[in-house]
């Protein structure tokens, strides 16, 4: 996915500089849409992963730069279960033998922030016996007026 985007990007700047400067306009509004394409809508949340920034109904939500890494890495799997020592190799970069609730204390700050009811997660969903799973392509249309 990722190398897709580069390539189309790579592809747009080039078409920029070969084309007259009448016509640029066009390509610059294509790169424009590209860039919206690293901001993510998830019921009331909205993840901009190039800023580092997330909303829930418009109002910022403070994560700190770790909280923020496990959303991304969540985001990027999406749908697919992950397992604590995998979150804990590619997010803390942690030996996979390492003892810490570090992972269970993360993702209980981040359904606090995020969850619409943390008791009840909806968006990050533990995966029994194997981990957890970022479920929000899911989440209802009616999530985001209840929560509002």
């Amino acid at each position: 996915m990722r190398g897709t985007r580069t390539r189309r990007w790579q592809e747009l700047c080039l078409k920029a500089s070969q084309i007259e400067p009448e016509r640029r306009m066009a390509v610059v509004a294509e790169l424009v849409s590209l860039l919206r394409e690293n901001a993510y809508r998830f019921g009331p949340l909205l993840v901009d992963v190039v800023e580092g920034k997330v909303t829930r109904n418009d109002e910022p939500v403070s994560l700190t730069r770790r909280e923020f890494q496990l959303l991304r890495y969540f985001i990027e799997r999406a749908g697919s279960p992950v397992t604590r020592d995998e979150l804990l190799r590619y997010v803390w970069g942690y030996d996979t033998n390492t003892w810490t609730h570090t992972v269970e204390v993360h993702i209980h700050h981040l359904r606090q922030k995020l969850e619409r009811d943390a008791s009840q997660p909806e968006l990050i969903v533990t995966v029994p016996g194997i981990g957890y799973k970022f479920v929000a392509s899911e989440v209802s249309e009616d999530w985001t007026a209840e929560s509002a």
